[in-house]
């Protein structure tokens, strides 16, 4: 909670001005934040997780509608597994035995996935705005 929910929001007051200043001065500048598939789907061993997810989502989605009439562009960006970061924050052992199963039945997402995916809604023309964008390995499920 501290992490996903009070750090994102200290993070984002803390840099709206600068990113307004930004598009001022190039026409348009980036906030992406990052949210998890679980936003939107039900994992039962990530229930707090997901509940954080889905309101960076939220939060995005309003920020985008406050932010666009400056030239800030806002998008969550909600990633399925990606290797190795997950596994070094979970202690529950039902999750991490879900995982290990994951691990063997699919090809994780990578870091560089993400940050692909962040160049791509980067170089959109200022015009255009993903507020949402799901990535997912292609054999998960959901």
């Amino acid at each position: 909670m501290d992490l996903s929910v009070t750090g994102l929001m200290n993070t984002i007051a803390a840099f709206t001005p600068q990113l307004v200043r930004a598009a001022d001065e190039r026409g348009v500048a980036d906030l992406i934040n990052t949210s998890s598939v679980a936003a939107q789907n039900i994992f039962p061993y990530f229930a707090v997780y997901a509940a954080t997810k889905a309101y960076v989502t939220h939060l995005s989605r309003t920020l985008r509608a406050k932010l666009g009439a400056k030239r800030v562009r806002v998008a969550a960006i909600e990633p399925g597994i990606v290797a190795p970061e997950l596994q070094s924050h979970v202690t529950d052992k039902g999750t991490l035995e879900w995982l290990e199963g994951a691990k063997e039945s699919m090809e994780w997402l990578t870091p560089q996935d993400i940050a692909q995916t962040v160049a791509f809604l980067t170089s959109l023309p200022p015009r255009a705005n993903l507020q949402q964008v799901t990535i997912m390995p292609t054999a998960q499920a959901s």
